[in-house]
């Protein structure tokens, strides 16, 4: 009785509210309108970040520390033009390399600086004088000569794999953008501060980075002058992290632009087949939009900006928002259908669904809302407004549309044609439905059952990944180009080590760089698979070494470290003296903190994550806590673009293990509160979670990646297919209730809300597939399995959830 007592006073709150919508209909509509003009002024202002250090939140230590190391070395995630040709070592191939190079300098922006074999350093020993200077300062005029270059660009371990492959092929161009957004000048003011800046002060020199339009425009000038210069014996590709995150924002915009497209003009063929009414066409499509402007506007107006994974927000929630009008008109025409006036005919199906658009959008929100705490940023803000979203479209459900629907001719149809729309195809298939699934209850349940235990053991078999690059179409020049730049050059993105000996000079510490060196090479020498190698090692010893061997007439046998630790301060100072400030992208001013650099290919962020464990292990034995001659205890750190991916895949997991457990929990309680009854809750949520496990298990059954888009399916899935189950729920148990009949209850309930569970289930599957038109294949995958598995939704609530029903409620006595 307080169960029946508590649901008539909800019936009586809803109606009530929309008596009071309808009556002061005007100035609603005016709040609405006057709101989505400031939402719309604010929409312009919302920026777009494709960086990969967007996947993280600002305070990340794995981000804090990135940010560190910015700080004192310059970015590591570099562009790279490599060249192909058979002739590189020819005067037409290196006279065409260096227009290149010029132009590149000219007139690309942003760039902070440019290295190819026209200006690398060249070390080298004349007697007792060491000279550096730049490899081409001279150009070769005679066959001698080119011969000789070759000679010394293919001996030399410092250009071999960074500037020329190993078969004398290939050559590139490395660019590194600046840090700041105004260089000149601000960089050098900052940098007597970098080995001072506290957390805070590195927060802030982190909002003054390039901007993601600035990166934009430098890529851009970079491909555009690259493409001039292509030819059959000159052939450019263009590489590097700036280039594919830019590649990236490029397809996801343009696909943004198709799904919405799409998504409005499914959906609205959709509605228009369900209702045969403009009405029932255009107000579900005014609430979406108007949800839509807001959730964007809120987002600039908070700052947050528009990242990869929140491309899916806008389509999604077109898709979303059209539920609860759906429901809200179907009732309503299903009152007008009865004989009852236009405002009766509105307020009684508020009355009668307000409770439970109320359920179904807390149960969406909180499935969405999931995702709020999730340590990848993108993924939280896109579960914090989604769910705002979800909430702001019942919010308009509940006020702009009676608030229009008051005004609308609406058209009356006499009494008696509910009777004929009973006798309709889908009408009796509802039954068909109903009767099946209460008299075949136990072979529904053991099919059911089957298939679930098969898909929990495929749940086992899932893998995480996080291989942007692999979200792109195959035939992408940026594909191709990383692929030469991984197996040609051995490698394409980098992690990077820092060193801290823990006092002034302790560079100079022979037995500290001797160690250096040796880790390195032990790295190069146990990491040649075939997938995850070292191609290329950096380091401070790499300029001591080319010192040393200079200044003992350049002999090869000199290239390691000075055996007389005296000897490394002196070679050193002679470097500096030489007029080459390489040092400085390798040791900071006080020759205390060194930079260690290990190339790898591209790679899926997951296999990284091993290497990283095993280089931090390696390193960490030999310096933690060591101290040199009365210093600080050492300290390695890791960082670079690949801790970045290592912190990402990390992330992606904790987030998605995080986010079912807060959603299934927070899920289970509005149901149970709900229904009224802990027992019946439970059960309830049986039918939700049996699609969730089967798309979840067909994803590790066939090894597909569950990457940073389709480990939201789960957690979307399940708000939307308890949205059905509380729809089938809440009439199933009002009309038991009253016919103590379980067939009569289930059938009851499936010509109540069967249509309109049916109709939202078509417009939500297909505004999922719509993603399937996507150019990246991460979308395509995304817009599948969600669209899956909100079909395997209905069908459980319109199968399943009767068999549980009619298995518990045979056992149970009505009272």
């Amino acid at each position: 009785m307080d169960n029946e007592h508590s649901k008539r006073k909800a019936e009586l709150f809803f109606a009530t509210l929309t008596g009071l919508v309808i009556r002061y209909r005007a100035i609603v509509i005016l709040l609405v309108l006057a709101s989505t003009v400031l939402f719309i002024s604010q929409i312009r202002t919302l920026a777009i970040d494709t960086s990969n250090e967007g996947f993280l939140h600002e305070d990340d230590p794995v981000l804090t520390t990135y940010y560190e190391f910015r700080e004192q070395f310059g970015r590591d995630d570099m562009i790279a033009v490599a060249i192909g040709s058979e002739n590189i070592f020819t005067i037409s191939f290196l006279q065409k390399l260096k227009q290149l190079h010029e132009e590149l300098q000219e007139n690309v922006p942003h760039l902070n600086d440019i290295t190819s074999m026209i200006n690398v350093r060249n070390t080298r020993g004349e007697g007792d004088v060491l000279l550096v200077d730049d490899l081409l300062a001279e150009f070769p005029d005679s066959n001698e000569e080119l011969g000789r270059l070759k000679q010394r660009v293919m001996d030399s371990p410092l250009y071999k794999n960074q500037l020329i492959s190993e078969d004398g092929l290939l050559t590139s161009i490395i660019i590194e953008c600046d840090v700041y957004q105004s260089s000149e000048g601000e960089e050098d003011l900052l940098a007597g501060f970098a080995d001072k800046a506290s957390s805070h002060d590195i927060a802030e020199i982190a909002s003054v980075y390039l901007s993601d339009k600035e990166i934009t425009n430098m890529v851009e000038a970079v491909q555009s002058i690259a493409e001039t210069y292509q030819d059959e014996d000159f052939h450019v590709y263009v590489a590097g992290t700036p280039v594919i995150t830019q590649t990236l924002k490029k397809f996801m915009m343009s696909d943004m632009k198709r799904f919405l497209r799409l998504a409005v003009l499914t959906i609205g063929i959709c509605l228009f087949i369900m209702f045969r009414r403009a009405s029932g066409v255009i107000l579900p499509l005014l609430v979406v939009a108007l949800t839509l402007v807001a959730t964007l506007g809120l987002m600039a107006i908070v700052g947050i900006k528009f990242k990869l994974p929140t491309i899916i927000l806008p389509s999604f929630l077109l898709a979303v928002g059209v539920g609860d009008s759906v429901h809200t008109l179907a009732l309503t025409y299903l009152n007008l259908q009865r004989g009852q006036s236009r405002n009766d005919s509105i307020t009684g199906a508020y009355s009668h669904a307000g409770l439970a658009l109320v359920m179904t959008s807390l149960t969406t929100a909180a499935g969405l809302a999931s995702f709020a705490l999730a340590k990848v940023a993108p993924i939280a803000d896109l579960g914090l407004f989604s769910s705002i979203g979800v909430m702001i479209a019942l919010l308009y459900t509940l006020t702009v549309l009676p608030a229009i629907l008051s005004y609308l001719p609406l058209k009356v149809y006499k009494t008696g044609v509910e009777d004929q729309v009973k006798r309709t195809r889908m009408g009796q298939t509802l039954e068909w439905v109903a009767d099946f699934s209460v008299r075949r209850y136990r072979l529904i349940l053991a099919v059911s059952g089957t298939i679930i235990a098969i898909s929990i053991i495929g749940l086992f078999r899932v893998q995480f990944s996080h291989n942007v690059l692999k979200w792109l179409p195959e035939h992408l020049a940026i594909r191709q180009s990383t692929e030469v730049m991984n197996q040609e050059l051995r490698g394409s993105v980098v992690l990077e080590l820092i060193l801290d000996t823990g006092r002034e000079n302790g560079l100079y510490d022979q037995e500290t760089l001797v160690t250096i060196d040796r880790l390195t090479q032990s790295l190069k020498d146990d990491y040649q698979d075939n997938r995850l190698f070292v191609g290329k090692t950096i380091s401070m010893t790499t300029i001591l070494k080319e010192i040393h061997q200079a200044l003992h007439g350049n002999n090869p046998q000199y290239y390691k470290i000075p055996e007389n630790e005296k000897l490394i301060p002196q070679e050193l100072l002679l470097f500096e003296n030489s007029g080459s400030d390489d040092l400085e992208d390798s040791i900071d001013s006080q020759f205390r903190i060194a930079r260690i650099s290990l190339k790898v290919p591209w790679l899926d962020a997951l296999l990284y994550v091993p290497f990283i464990r095993d280089v931090e292990k390696r390193f960490l034995a030999e310096f933690g806590g060591k101290k040199l001659h009365g210093g600080e205890e050492m300290q390695i750190t890791v960082t670079g673009i690949m801790s970045l991916f290592g912190g990402i895949i990390y992330a992606s997991i904790y987030s998605a293990a995080q986010s079912y457990g807060i959603a299934l929990v927070v899920v289970t309680l509005f149901m149970v509160i709900l229904i009224g009854e802990i027992r019946m809750g439970l059960i309830s949520m049986i039918p939700n979670l049996g699609p969730i496990l089967i798309v979840l298990g067909f994803i590790g059954w066939f090894s597909i990646p569950l990457n940073m888009f389709t480990m939201l399916v789960a957690s979307i899935a399940i708000g939307l297919s308890v949205d059905n189950t509380i729809h089938f729920m809440y009439n199933f148990k009002k009309y038991y209730e009253k016919s103590g009949d379980i067939a009569e209850g289930v059938r009851n309930a499936l010509n109540t809300a069967g249509r309109a569970l049916l109709t939202t289930t078509v417009v939500l599957s297909i505004g999922f597939f719509i993603f399937m038109f996507a150019s990246m294949k991460n979308l395509f995958e995304f817009g599948l399995f969600t669209g899956i598995a909100i079909i395997l939704a209905l069908a459980s609530n319109f199968f399943m959830a009767p068999a549980l029903l009619t298995l518990i409620l045979r056992k149970t006595p009505k009272n």
